[in-house]
């Protein structure tokens, strides 16, 4: 995946190599959606759940370039599960984000299905989906 900046809301580009911690988060994001939408064929997607809490460790600093990503779902609950994800630049682990998201029927939580459960089970523990 390309870590890089957004344009100010002037519209000016970012020309520092240093991406601050927001958008390797935003990155990270875009992972575990993505890797839940391929692995799920859409039986569970972002759409369907809330983010009710991220924790990041940032080892080193992270500068604007490719990295390389890996997603795993680390615990599955009865309407939650955490998604960790890690991001690797120049093949050294750089940051690791767990996000937990419960899933969201009309605003409420809502126990997994048994279908969105056997969905995701190929990210589970460390059978991480490289991005």
């Amino acid at each position: 995946m390309a870590l890089s900046h957004r344009p100010a809301r002037d519209g000016t580009l970012i020309e520092v190599a240093h991406v601050p911690a927001y958008l390797a988060l935003e990155l990270a994001t875009e992972a575990w959606a993505g890797a839940l939408l391929e692995v799920s064929e859409r039986v569970i997607t972002a759409a369907n759940v809330m983010i009710v809490n991220i924790s990041s460790n940032f080892s080193r600093e992270l500068l604007v370039g490719s990295v390389d990503v890996e997603v795993a779902v680390t615990r599955v609950g009865t309407s939650s599960l955490v998604l960790e994800v890690s991001i690797f630049q120049a093949d050294i682990r750089s940051a690791v984000a767990a996000f937990t998201v419960v899933r969201v029927v009309d605003g409420a939580a809502c126990p997994l299905t048994d279908a969105q459960r056997a969905s995701i089970a190929s990210l589970v523990s460390d059978q991480a989906l490289q991005v």
